[in-house]
């Protein structure tokens, strides 16, 4: 608040004196939050189930209402459930529904509100479909201050990035002709040292070595 006054000598009624009051946003700022989902890097295989929590650190600043919406490529994962135990929201608007894509969420508690630095908000687990890779994300998001004044304090958001395979007795098909033989092991020894077909590559390390091969044998089926 700023308080402004004037004084006025010449014009009647002399030496009088006006004040005028303006509401001015407060010059500290506010500490900014972050949303992100945990794990936020993985290597997972086709038919596991993977949990993915969303959490929210306050960094000291004290919250009272999240919303947003959780993004995922449904060609690759399915929602299976979602948790909403241990949240930090005990007030919801709107609660998550596993059978929605993008998964929209929205709530809050009571004053004094939240602060720390691992708030569980939903925990969603997910099944593998298909192999790749998937971006599990957050957008239209926001973290609320507890102000007063509902100040959206959300500064960053991390999102989970994971690599889905297919189970190691698929990995070593290298041609997907559903036998692991001569052909798969022939189209390795091609690839030997760096590889161009990187199916070649079983264990992911970027060559074609003895590991890959080990891993081809103990798989062969003709």
């Amino acid at each position: 608040m700023i308080l402004l006054f004037r004084y006025n000598k010449l014009t009647p009624p002399r030496d009088s004196l006006s004040f005028k009051v303006i509401n001015a946003p407060s010059s500290r700022k506010l500490t900014a939050a972050i949303l992100l989902l945990a794990p936020a890097t993985g290597k997972f295989y086709i038919g596991d189930t993977i949990s993915i929590s969303l959490l929210v650190n306050t960094l000291n600043q004290s919250i009272n209402a999240v919303e947003g919406k959780i993004t995922f490529p449904s060609d690759k994962l399915e929602v299976t459930s979602i948790s909403k135990e241990d949240s930090v929201i005990s007030l919801w608007a709107e609660e998550p529904v596993p059978s929605s894509n993008p998964i929209a969420f929205s709530g809050g508690l009571p004053s004094p509100g939240f602060i720390g630095t691992g708030g569980k908000i939903i925990t969603i687990s997910f099944m593998v479909k298909s192999d790749g890779n998937a971006v599990i994300g957050i957008e239209d998001a926001q973290v609320l201050a507890n102000d007063g004044f509902a100040t959206n304090i959300l500064s960053e958001i991390i999102p989970t990035n994971i690599s889905l395979s297919k189970p190691k007795d698929k990995i070593a098909d290298i041609n997907d002709n559903g036998r692991i033989d001569l052909v798969d092991v022939s189209i390795l020894l091609t690839n030997w040292g760096t590889p161009k077909n990187q199916r070649a590559d079983l264990n992911g390390d970027g060559r074609v070595d003895v590991k890959d091969l080990s891993t081809l044998l103990s798989k062969w089926t003709h």
